[in-house]
């Protein structure tokens, strides 16, 4: 499989998998800080601030 190809399934899987958990995270108030401290999601602060940016540009 081609590198492109990979990131984006390897992407597709980790949003399928807690995209929506890590909204509900959002939208009950938890911050990133509290996200990376209290939870093991497979996501870095950079992604997490992306997820909370395209949440901010859809209200």
């Amino acid at each position: 499989m081609s590198d492109i190809f990979q990131q984006a399934l390897s992407n597709f899987v980790k949003n399928f998998g807690y995209g929506d958990a890590i909204r509900h995270l959002f939208r009950r108030g938890y911050s990133i800080d509290r996200i990376l401290r209290e939870f093991d999601y497979p996501y870095s602060r950079e992604e997490l601030e992306k997820i909370r940016r395209d949440m901010d540009k859809d209200q």
